[in-house]
């Protein structure tokens, strides 16, 4: 069994018509609306029997409670899985499904099974809003799992080697703006089966991973920001005490040290807070800026992978302002300016939204009427539209989120600025006042990109694998035309790399028309061919990707065009 499990706002569907002789039958085909509910998109396989559905719905309910969801339905869709049971014993399992759903006090709906139904979804943002599930016989085989294993060292693809290889790979089937294929095209990543749910970074997707990472560091610096790193595992008393054991304990790696339980971090605040109160602070020295892109730790997948959208080790581009409250509106300010600055880098329009006390949280009403007031105020003084999300905040704080949207209209939350009046209470955060006492800071929790891996597979969808130059793991790639030229191909490559460009070379024996293909495939900005003209003329031909051709260029002037679209991270 197959499961995509989602946290909707809503999911609205409508029977059309029959698509098995033996679909399930209705009274009337009409359109069916439910509002704030956990989604089952379920796939029943060869094999599925009751104890499969049981399983299934007793996770289910596990991850229903820790979102204080009380209602669900069963959605059959078949897409997900090739390796589907007939109609026949498919069906009873669903039942299964519903039956012990409902035994477990979940007020469930099932969709008909059989029917082709129009359908609409939209997905809540929060980070556990979206999960896969796989029970049973996984579909993949003792072969290929060896055959994953015995994989040999890698050299430069052929056109035919390359195709070949994603054709075959476990995410065929899947449209060629996926960033899963995006990702086997241009070398970036893979996932292992010994390493379920996290990403193997090759060569190319670490070059992109640390463009990203070093862009956002060259923003942080300009404002003033310190970076800083904590250990991955921690005694979880200091859970305890921020109040996240009672939310994330059971997404969370857990091992014991002598009798002691340890834990491997799922998000940086506890940490950061040991390191500011490490000395004493004065309103002076306020505020203090702290980023870290440490890795983060998060037991939230099982079964099949969804790619760079939701992987159990993650890297945020996290930071944490700790301020007077006086001084908190204008370093809000400034976090949205930046947020504008690096969205622009990427053609990224956004739209706000005011995210609220939840029913179960910290602190009083008068706190957070402040600490939301704090977020409204800057967001009214700016000019900016935004929405209310009632009771979407954290458990500790109230919040800013922001959904881009990319190039095919899809959302996608990813910058957040909470305002938390709690946590500062809760570690004893201090600091001397002009009075000379001790007063409580404001802790302003903030992301910009969110986890970098999921953001990396946003703009690899966005850009649909054509990265701008500044941003490509390959900028360029130096292509003969004949073994006569390869000599005058390397003293270009080595003359660029030694410019800090990103390039390399094809000089393996093969077509020219070949191996053009190959880098269009791998989206390489510009292919640099170079014949006896060329070489004659001591000059370079550049073909963009897009097909484009200049003839006669000096390598000065390519060199200018790069940092220029570099700087204009273009």
């Amino acid at each position: 069994m197959k499961i995509l499990q989602f946290h909707v706002d809503h999911i609205e569907y409508k029977p059309i018509e029959k698509e098995l002789p033996s679909a399930e039958d209705i009274t009337e085909p009409k359109p069916v609306r439910e509002e704030d509910l956990l989604v089952l998109f379920t796939a029943v396989e060869q094999g599925d029997d009751d104890s499969i559905a049981k399983t299934a719905i007793e996770d289910a309910k596990k991850f229903a409670d820790n979102l204080k969801v009380k209602r669900m339905m069963i959605y059959p869709f078949a897409h997900i899985s090739q390796n589907l049971a007939r109609p026949s014993d498919a069906l009873p399992v669903l039942k299964k499904m519903e039956e012990e759903a409902k035994s477990k006090g979940l007020d469930t709906f099932r969709a008909p099974f059989g029917w082709n139904k129009a359908l609409e979804v939209k997905v809540k943002g929060h980070p556990l809003a979206e999960m896969s599930r796989s029970y049973g016989i996984s579909g993949r085989s003792v072969a290929r799992s060896e055959q994953v294993l015995e994989q040999g060292p890698q050299k430069q693809l052929s056109e035919h080697e390359l195709l070949a290889r994603i054709q075959r790979s476990d995410f065929s089937g899947l449209p060629d703006t996926d960033h899963r294929i995006i990702g086997q095209k241009l070398d970036l990543f893979t996932f292992q089966e010994p390493s379920p749910g996290m990403v193997y970074w090759h060569r190319n997707g670490l070059i992109l991973y640390e463009t990203l990472k070093n862009f956002l560091r060259s923003e942080l610096e300009k404002l003033g920001y310190q970076e800083i790193s904590t250990p991955s595992l921690a005694n979880t008393v200091l859970w305890e005490v921020s109040g996240h054991n009672a939310h994330y304990k059971d997404n969370m790696f857990l091992t014991k040290l002598g009798n002691e339980e340890f834990g491997l971090k799922p998000m940086n605040c506890p940490s950061t807070f040991l390191i500011y109160k490490s000395r004493k602070w004065s309103y002076r020295e306020l505020p203090v800026k702290y980023s870290i892109f440490d890795p983060l730790f998060r037991n939230e997948l099982s079964g099949v992978a969804s790619g760079l959208f939701r992987v159990k080790i993650l890297t945020q581009d996290d930071a944490h302002v700790i301020t007077t409250k006086e001084k908190a509106p204008e370093a809000i300010e400034e976090i949205i300016g930046l947020m504008e600055r690096v969205y622009a880098a990427f053609g990224l329009p956004f739209k706000m939204k005011l995210s609220t006390r939840p029913d179960e949280t910290m602190g009083s009403d008068e706190e957070w009427e402040e600490a939301t007031d704090m977020l409204r105020q800057v967001l009214e003084r700016k000019n900016l539209k935004y929405e209310i999300k009632e009771k979407e905040g954290n458990f500790y704080a109230p919040k800013i989120d922001v959904d881009i949207r990319d190039s095919i209209g899809r959302e996608w939350q990813c910058c957040t600025i909470q305002v938390d009046l709690q946590m500062p209470k809760k570690f004893k955060l201090t600091y001397i006042g002009e009075d000379g006492k001790e007063h409580t800071p404001v802790v302003i929790h903030r992301t910009i990109v969110g986890s970098l891996e999921r953001f990396i597979g946003v703009i690899l969808e966005h850009y649909n694998g054509k990265l701008p130059v500044w941003l490509s793991p390959v900028q360029a790639r130096v292509i003969p035309v004949s073994d006569a030229n390869v000599e005058y191909g390397r003293k270009i490559l080595s003359t660029l790399k030694a410019q800090g460009l990103r390039i390399d070379g094809d000089f393996e024996a093969g077509t020219m028309g070949s191996k053009i293909k190959v880098a269009q495939i791998q989206k390489i900005p510009y292919m640099l061919v170079l014949g006896e003209k060329e070489q004659t003329a001591a000059n370079i031909s550049v073909r963009s990707r897009d097909g484009n051709v200049k003839y006669g260029v000096s390598v000065e002037d390519f060199l200018s065009e790069i940092r220029e679209k570099s700087r204009n991270y273009q």
